[in-house]
């Protein structure tokens, strides 16, 4: 069937009359555990996800992978030469520890006022199921859809999906689709959307120094052997600058400069440092200039120390000489940047300088960009306009990472993101939080998207 505007208002009027239903959804998938980094509950989730498919009449399946799984499905509408929209999203979660800062259990979803607290429901739990609810609405008032749909969940998104481009790679039939379509992440406020149409990328490794066998008396043998501590944070300190530049020979060759659209979605954008510092938790950005603000955050890699280990870091003293230092690093790739490139330069960096260092395999997700006048991307960014009733503000990227790069550069499919989750979401953090009018907001967002996308065929 044909899907006119006044079908849509009346999906918009059913959704509303069905928010404690949508919120019972959300709770139950958001209490079955699934942290892939512990390898907890994510066979059950994935389970859960299958059978809540299948009850909509989905055809659903799971893509083993040489790691965890992933979840595919598929509804096809009634008009055969409709769009096919493919939705990404991840079942996995972060770990909740440390649990003593919670203030709710995380995996016993709890509404306290305006919002729903604990871990995954709003990263990526309760992303994903605004648009299973859109669909279901969709699917329980006109048995029917303004475009085919397809889903693919990633069972390990929290730990870099390895996994995600094998996939792909063996399935470019079955996810092919006209647009991928992802909501993950905070919207640019509670009440004004953002739309992102790429992101940085991301490598990660660690760095291992062993200077002996054991630990040693600081006294007894100071001074006549090498500290694995001193030696792990004089490394460090050659491959960044005070300005936070990498040093590293070839670390910025191949980045791709800033095009005229992107500039231009960055002067329009807003910029208040006062705001923004609040909302980070700091005195002071590094940097009050909006355009190198936005630069920094979104065009430039980073190089990041996200923690070191060495010694003893308990109460009191234990006067020893550490025999083993370990820093954990991601740098965050920009566009032209591959991940495999960045870790060979930053092997032989160290190669040079620390010969007693080791670097771990390494995982990535590359950068990914769209470009944002295609036909299909203008409808998304008209849908989401008229969903929230206010502009969407344009971000050209994300400064955090998603495996976007398999759709766009294996799959070939533009990739679009419009994120639903508040801007004080504590994702990765303690009290993870789902403000629920975004989330209902969302669900409203993700039903206009399906009809905006479906007049493609009848205007064509």
């Amino acid at each position: 069937m044909v899907i006119t505007k006044d079908n849509v208002e009346m999906i918009h009027g059913y959704l509303d009359a069905l928010t404690d239903i949508h919120l019972e959804e959300l709770i139950k998938i958001a209490a079955q555990p699934s942290v892939s980094a512990q390898d907890i509950g994510v066979e059950e989730c994935c389970n859960m996800l299958l059978a809540k498919f299948e009850e909509l009449g989905m055809k659903a399946q799971i893509l083993e992978s040489p790691t965890k799984p992933a979840i595919f499905a598929e509804k096809k509408c009634s008009r055969e030469n409709a769009p096919t929209i493919l939705f990404y999203g991840h079942y996995d979660v972060q770990p909740a520890e440390p649990l003593e800062l919670w203030n709710t259990p995380p995996f016993a979803p709890t509404v306290l006022g305006d919002r729903i607290y604990g871990r995954g429901v709003a990263d990526n739990k309760g992303q994903f199921m605004a648009h299973v609810m859109a669909i279901q609405s969709y699917l329980e008032i006109f048995g029917d859809l303004p475009v085919h749909v397809k889903f693919i969940l990633d069972g390990e998104e929290e730990s870099g999906s390895p996994s995600l481009p094998w996939i792909a790679e063996q399935n470019r039939e079955l996810l092919a689709a006209d647009i991928m379509y992802v909501s993950d992440g905070s919207m640019y406020r509670d009440d004004i959307p953002q739309i992102t149409y790429g992101n940085r990328g991301v490598l990660s490794f660690d760095i291992d120094i062993t200077t002996a066998e054991t630990d040693n008396h600081s006294g007894n043998k100071g001074g006549v052997i090498d500290n694995a501590a001193w030696k792990m944070v004089k490394l460090l300190s050659t491959m960044v600058d005070e300005e936070g530049h990498s040093t590293v020979e070839g670390f910025y060759d191949t980045i791709t400069p800033i095009s005229p659209a992107q500039q231009q979605m960055i002067e329009e954008l807003e910029f208040d440092p006062e705001e923004l510092c609040k909302l980070y938790g700091v005195e002071k950005l590094k940097y009050n200039d909006k355009v190198e603000f936005y630069r920094h955050l979104m065009f430039l890699p980073t190089f990041t120390i996200n923690g070191i280990t060495s010694g003893y870091g308990g109460d009191g003293s234990k006067t020893i000489i550490p025999c083993h230092a370990k820093a954990k690093i991601d740098i965050r790739l920009v566009q032209g940047q591959k991940g495999l490139d960045i870790y060979e330069k930053v092997k032989r960096h160290i190669e040079k300088t620390e010969p007693l260092a080791v670097l771990s395999e390494y995982s990535v997700m590359e950068a990914s960009v769209t470009e944002p006048s295609l036909p299909i991307i203008m409808k998304v960014r008209e849908a989401v306009k008229k969903a929230y009733g206010v502009e969407p503000v344009n971000m050209p990227l994300a400064g955090g990472s998603l495996p976007n790069y398999v759709f766009t550069d294996i799959l070939n499919m533009p990739t679009i993101s419009v994120p639903y989750g508040n801007p004080d979401e504590n994702n990765h953090a303690p009290n993870e939080n789902f403000k629920l009018s975004c989330y209902f907001s969302g669900i409203h967002a993700t039903a206009q998207v399906l009809y905006e996308v479906g007049t493609m065929t009848e205007e064509n």
